[in-house]
This record gives C-alpha cells, sequence and structure tokens, in this order.
C-alpha cells in the first residue's frame, strides 16, 4: 500500500501534463520548478474519479494521494482564455441612408434684426459691406444669411468688441455703418 502512494505522484504528474498538452507555458507545473500552480481543463466525460481543478504542486516529491469524488458535472475552471459568445443575430431590416437637409431660408423683414436663415436686399447690402471691410471673401455676396454670413458677422463682431453671436442686430448693424463710413474716408479720392 505504501508504494501505492509514492507512485501516484508521479502518475498525477504524468496525467496532468498529458492532459494539458505538456506545455508549461499553459500554467502547468513542471516538478521541481518553485512554487508552480497547475490548472487543469474541465473532463470531457463524468468518470468516478475526478481531479481538483487547482492543485499546487510541491516542489518536492513527496508522498501524495489525489482524492476520489464523484460528481455528476465537471467543476468549472479557469483557463485564462475568454469565453466565447455567439454573434449577434443579422438584422433584415435596413437602416435609412443619410438624409441632406437643405436651409429653408425666409424673407427678411424690412427692419430689424438680421439672422441666420434670412434672405433678401438687406442681407444682400450686409454681406458687400463685409466684403468691402473683409470680413468675407469677394464673391459671397448672394443675399442669402447662410453659414458663410454668420461667420462674418462674428469676425467684425469680435474686431469690434461686440457680443459674438453671428446675428446683426441693431448695435451690430450701428457698428457696422460706422466702420463702412471710417473706411470710405480713409479712401483717396479718385484722380479724374
Amino acid at each position: 500500500m505504501r508504494h501505492l502512494r509514492r507512485a501516484t505522484l508521479p502518475v498525477a504528474a504524468a496525467v496532468l501534463l498529458v492532459a494539458c498538452g505538456n506545455d508549461a507555458a499553459r500554467g502547468v507545473a513542471v516538478p521541481g520548478a518553485p512554487g508552480a500552480v497547475t490548472t487543469v481543463p474541465p473532463p470531457t466525460s463524468t468518470t468516478s474519479t475526478t481531479l481538483p481543478t487547482t492543485t499546487a504542486v510541491p516542489t518536492t516529491l513527496a508522498p501524495t494521494t489525489i482524492p476520489e469524488t464523484t460528481t455528476s458535472a465537471p467543476a468549472p475552471t479557469t483557463t485564462g482564455v475568454a469565453p466565447t459568445t455567439e454573434p449577434p443575430a443579422e438584422s433584415t431590416t435596413t437602416a435609412p441612408g443619410p438624409t441632406t437637409t437643405e436651409l429653408v431660408y425666409v424673407a427678411e423683414p424690412p427692419t430689424g434684426t438680421l439672422r441666420f436663415g434670412m434672405e433678401g436686399p438687406r442681407s444682400l447690402q450686409l454681406q458687400r459691406d463685409l466684403i468691402q471691410l473683409g470680413f468675407l471673401p469677394a464673391g459671397a455676396d448672394d443675399g442669402l444669411y447662410g453659414p458663410g454670413t454668420a461667420g462674418g458677422v462674428r469676425r467684425f463682431q469680435e474686431s469690434a468688441g461686440l457680443v459674438i453671436d453671428g446675428v446683426a442686430g441693431p448695435i451690430t448693424q450701428a457698428a457696422l455703418a460706422d466702420a463702412i463710413a471710417a473706411a470710405a474716408a480713409e479712401e483717396p479720392p479718385a484722380d479724374e
């Protein structure tokens, strides 16, 4: 009986090495290696004798027996591999394609504030004034108060020390009129 107990450890180590593919990099302890821990994959079939899922192998070969247990299902083990999941089922519905939103301009009021989304002769004059002062590029005068015009108004408001909101309200319009008058006074008269 004493010989059987001593012989079970080398047999158990051999079983562990064979069960784990004899790969020391996967966590299988090599006899004589200090502090090695063995991780055993779950058995593929149920038997009356199963090995424990994690066994610390001593660094010296001492008489050890493997406990016998009976289970109906293998115990879960940690293998270091991420669990696999089923890919989601493909949807049979299709998402609508990208939509294009076109800006719809509304007629500007005869007086008062000009803002993004308006169109008309006052917006056209505002654009021409901003072009003359260098806040809009040449050719940007189309009478539509769009993103470019709002950007030009913001640049003018910043240079004049006004609230920067891209809206041509009464204060911005008055400052713009003053800037146009000052620019006209600085221009030399044309020689005839």
